[in-house]
């Protein structure tokens, strides 16, 4: 008789497996993270300063650190991966846990900054109200999020093969918008960024998302090895071109918050 598997334990599955994707990447996710750099720029902007506590939430390989260093006195790094956090320098506080579990305690935090890594959670509406829990009165969040439509040129490239979702089905910026009001924020800034990446080919375009980690499908459903070279050669030639590149489009949200 098999066993059968209920959503909590499909949920640590789902947790185990994102984990190891990026502790995989870790030592490579820096120099392939090209979009993540980018929006880290735009949220930096959003930042006050003269803090005395910061969460970096999904920290990744601690990229910024030097740079929220100028923004807070303490930083606290958290991460899935602790083969994300190794990469950073001694001495910088690091936790490994996940972010629909946060070990702290309520009103620690003057801001939270948390780039490309929300979109990770399975419980994002509870998220939003751990957020505005764990910040001071006038507390600050800044954040990016991939949205719908994102990574759509994969999406379709994948879909020749099988006809099935082989992208996550991230969320819309209006569904953030109210989660976020609901937790009791005020939205002081929030756009709508479409960036997009290029690549020499389909191959380099499809590998990118392997080299950043992000190759989990939170449904559950690991991804598949494809089989044969037919298969594969399939999946390129119906990946969309532009200029004769090969693109990867996100659609990023960016969020700046307030605790009420």
């Amino acid at each position: 008789m098999t066993a059968l598997m209920t959503s909590t334990d499909l949920s640590q599955s789902v947790k185990q497996h994102t984990a190891q994707c990026f502790s995989k990447a870790s030592g490579q996710y820096g120099q392939h993270a090209k979009v993540q750099a980018k929006t880290a720029q735009l949220l930096f902007g959003m930042l006050r300063t003269g803090n005395k506590s910061l969460l970096d939430l999904g920290a990744g390989p601690l990229l910024h650190q030097h740079r929220l260093a100028n923004y807070s006195e303490q930083i606290v790094n958290m991460d899935l991966s602790h083969a994300m956090l190794l990469q950073g320098e001694a001495g910088d506080h690091r936790i490994c846990a996940d972010m629909d579990s946060l070990p702290f305690q309520s009103q620690v935090f003057d801001v939270i900054f948390s780039n490309f890594a929300i979109q990770w959670s399975q419980n994002p509406a509870k998220l939003f109200v751990e957020l505005a829990r764990l910040c001071k009165p006038n507390g600050q969040v800044v954040l990016s999020s991939v949205l719908t439509g994102s990574l759509y040129e994969i999406d379709m490239a994948w879909h020749a093969l099988d006809g099935r979702a082989h992208v996550n089905p991230f969320l819309a910026l209006s569904t953030l918008q109210a989660y976020a009001i609901d937790a009791g924020f005020e939205i002081r800034t929030m756009t709508q960024e479409c960036l997009v990446d290029e690549y020499p080919d389909a191959k380099a375009a499809l590998k990118s998302i392997k080299q950043i980690g992000a190759n989990q499908l939170q449904s559950g459903r690991a991804k598949k090895g494809l089989m044969g070279k037919a298969a594969y050669t399939k999946v390129l030639n119906n990946y969309p071109l532009t200029n004769r590149c090969a693109p990867v489009t996100y659609q990023v949200a960016l969020m700046e918050l307030i605790k009420r």
